[in-house]
């Protein structure tokens, strides 16, 4: 399918309004990202945005403001100096190595440690366009409250405590941020970065960050990013294909997600849900299945409210998968026969799948939740398995008194 340039743009401006979540703005916002604007994109009449957007550093003459330069060979004489050697500090009085560091979104992280429960972070808000690598750039700050400054966040974890402290910082720290040039799939750079806390919490070094997320290149999406940002930008030039004047209006996604294959001849798939309306009807529901085939992902199909995922996976589970698994598949499709019958004009909505098995009795249950309504009362039921030669197979609907006594493999009443 091809796209004319304003559709083009519709759809980006769409998608990065609403996967802006991952960057600054969603930063910013107590009660999360509001769609309420998403309904003016699509009319014939002069958009009216009634939700704040997140903006590039506008343009300023002051020179104690924030900057944004091309790369320059010398540093002014009131700029931190920049060591070559990687990037570390102290963060609230406690050494700070950078492992390493990812941009997404705008947003630049120095974390310590190589996965998402890093004890130390450095997260700093640029304040750039979010579907754009910042490449070549560079970032200068000699204190002051300039008010377009990229907004910094340290994150560091207490003894005992679960979830990390977090500072924020918008002004009167030193920074200097030289950007390199994006290379296979990376961004080098170098920092010194001094705060106004009591500990006088720093920075200095080289790194060299993994770019992440959903970005436009050379004009057009690159749809080889592993990011639910993808996903949604590949539902919305779905859903705007046949939407010639701008009716659509998208009130959400959610349950976006992608995971790797369970084998090396497998292809990673993909999942996410949209609901929307047109010509302000009552709100509909799509889901979408996709698939990265040749390093780019794909629409591959979608499905109806009254069709669930699971009871119809792009790699449909066979004897050799996990029994949780074939038992969710299962479940899903004796579910969604139910329905039908039940409930013709319903959907499916929400739908969780809790499974336990037991080999020893070779019995298995998979209880469901799920919805009739996007905002319904939630119905539970459970279904009955046993496995047999050939794998597992579905028993029947357990009533509403009976359960699976797992020490045993009977069935009792609750």
């Amino acid at each position: 399918m091809s796209l004319d340039k304003k559709s083009l743009i519709q759809i980006v401006i769409l998608v990065i309004l609403v996967a802006v979540g991952g960057g600054a703005y969603l930063m910013q916002q107590d009660d999360g990202l509001n769609l309420d604007f998403i309904t003016e994109l699509f009319e014939s009449k002069p958009a009216v945005t009634r939700a704040p957007v997140a903006k590039a550093p506008a343009p300023v003459t002051k020179p104690s403001a924030t900057v944004v330069v091309p790369p320059v060979a010398k540093s002014r004489p009131d700029a931190p100096a920049i060591p070559s050697t990687p990037a570390k500090g102290q963060i609230q009085g406690k050494p700070f190595m950078v492992d390493a560091s990812t941009i997404e979104n705008g947003v630049l992280s120095l974390h310590q440690g190589r996965d998402v429960t890093s004890e130390l972070e450095v997260r700093l808000m640029l304040g750039t366009s979010p579907w754009d690598v910042p490449a070549g750039k560079n970032f200068r700050i000699s204190g002051g409250n300039a008010t377009d400054a990229p907004q910094i966040l340290l994150a560091w974890k207490e003894k005992d405590n679960v979830a990390p402290t977090e500072k924020k910082f918008s002004g009167n720290y030193s920074l200097l941020l030289e950007l390199g040039q994006e290379k296979d799939g990376k961004l080098p750079g170098k920092i010194a970065l001094t705060l106004p806390d009591e500990e006088k919490s720093n920075v200095a070094g080289t790194f060299e960050a993994t770019i992440k997320g959903f970005r436009i290149v050379s004009g057009k999406p690159d749809l080889t990013v592993d990011s639910v940002d993808t996903l949604q930008y590949l539902a919305l030039r779905e859903l705007l294909k046949d939407d010639a004047n701008k009716t659509l209006e998208v009130l959400g996604f959610r349950d976006g997600r992608y995971s790797q294959p369970d084998s090396s001849s497998k292809n990673m798939t993909g999942y996410i849900e949209a609901e929307y309306r047109k010509n302000q009807s009552a709100p509909s529901v799509r889901r979408f299945q996709f698939e990265k085939g040749a390093g780019t992902w794909k629409l591959v199909k979608t499905l109806k409210e009254n069709q669930l995922n699971e009871a119809h996976p792009l790699q449909a589970p066979n004897k050799k998968d996990s029994p949780a698994k074939v038992l969710t598949h299962l479940a899903a499709k004796k579910l969604e026969v139910d329905i039908r019958k039940k409930f013709p004009a319903k959907g499916i909505y929400e739908p969780i799948f809790v499974t336990r098995h037991s080999d020893k009795f070779k019995i298995g249950v998979c209880e469901a939740n799920y919805r009739l309504e996007p905002a319904g009362v939630p119905v539970k039921t459970a279904y009955l398995f046993r496995r047999k030669a050939d794998g597992w197979a579905l028993d029947r609907e357990l009533g509403k008194k009976e359960k699976v006594d797992f020490d045993n493999g009977r069935i009792v009443k609750r």
